[in-house]
């Protein structure tokens, strides 16, 4: 059948037909289809003239169906098998998928989660590989062409092709040594934030977050004792030095552990660095269930090392 025909060819007519086939009756046909006897027969008649043939011919108990409507019978169960598995929802197994998944990262959290998730994933989908790639200038372009599956970061995305999932806050904080002379200070003051030489860390998560020309200001007139991409780097200096790095909080607990650090409320004048940890993905790969189950999997990761944090809150 050429595409023309098809584009004029009501598909709900084979449906009619299929159990035309079956019932025989055009009333218990009527009947199946929840539709009025009426309706049924303008849809015969359609049938009949699609078909060029009479299909059916009528007798006293029913409907008898002719060869070309006994030849199509044939061919209907799999017509209809195809249509119904064409529009049915795609059903997703983890254990069978053999995909790679390319996500972006704040490193403090993919140090914290990936291995967790990846022995999670040795069991319940072993055939999945992950990609970890850090937040740059081409990840929204790597997300709209669908090179990039996944984010999780502080850069508030406002785009019409793009969904968000909001994890926690991440309040700005300052991290100092523990034997820093603020280490004391469940807050610092600007003029505290001022004195201390500075570590700044280079990502592009950080470097994406519009601010106002005001902590803009403040955040240029630091004085820098080191600029540097490499947060294991930039958290050794600090603690090793009496110098502050400015970061986010919570998710952040092993690295304060490991470099000893103190984490610090920043001064009020600087609270437009504060944000959201979130996830993000694009509307291409919004309804398909093997990045469903994707975004469950990294949420339910984030999750679980927020409430780890906090069981460790209590208990310090």
């Amino acid at each position: 059948m050429s595409l023309e025909l098809l584009r004029r060819f009501d598909l709900n007519l084979v449906v009619v037909l299929h159990v035309l086939l079956e019932e025989r009756s055009v009333s218990r046909s009527a009947a199946r289809l929840c539709l009025s006897q009426s309706a049924v027969s303008r849809a015969l008649a359609r049938l009949r003239s699609v078909f060029a043939d009479e299909l059916f011919v009528r007798l006293p108990h029913g409907l008898q169906p002719t060869a070309r409507a006994l030849a199509l019978a044939s061919e209907l169960t799999d017509v209809l098998g195809a249509l119904a598995q064409l529009v049915a929802p795609p059903l997703f197994d983890p254990v069978s998928c053999r995909q790679a998944f390319c996500v972006s990262m704040m490193e403090h959290l993919s140090v914290q989660i990936m291995p967790s998730l990846l022995a999670r994933l040795e069991q319940e989908a072993p055939g999945v590989r992950i990609q970890v790639e850090p937040w740059s200038r081409c990840s929204l372009h790597d997300m709209t062409v669908g090179h990039l599956d996944l984010c999780i970061n502080i850069v508030p995305l406002q785009r019409h092709d793009l969904h968000c999932h909001l994890i926690a806050p991440a309040p700005g904080f300052a991290f100092v040594a523990r034997n820093h002379p603020y280490a004391g200070c469940r807050q610092i003051s600007l003029s505290q934030y001022k004195a201390c030489s500075h570590v700044r860390l280079d990502s592009g998560e950080y470097t994406a977050l519009p601010f106002p020309p005001s902590v803009a200001s403040l955040l240029a007139e630091r004085t820098l004792l080191l600029s540097t991409s490499d947060p294991h780097l930039a958290c050794e200096v600090v603690s090793q030095t009496r110098s502050l790095m400015v970061g986010t909080r919570p998710l952040c607990r092993w690295w304060m552990e490991r470099y000893r650090l103190q984490a610090l409320r920043l001064p009020a004048e600087l609270s437009a660095l504060d944000s959201h940890y979130q996830m993000t993905w694009h509307q291409l790969t919004h309804r398909t269930p093997e990045h469903v189950w994707l975004r469950r999997v990294f949420l339910e990761a984030c999750q679980s090392l927020l409430e780890t944090e906090q069981r460790e809150a209590c208990v310090a």
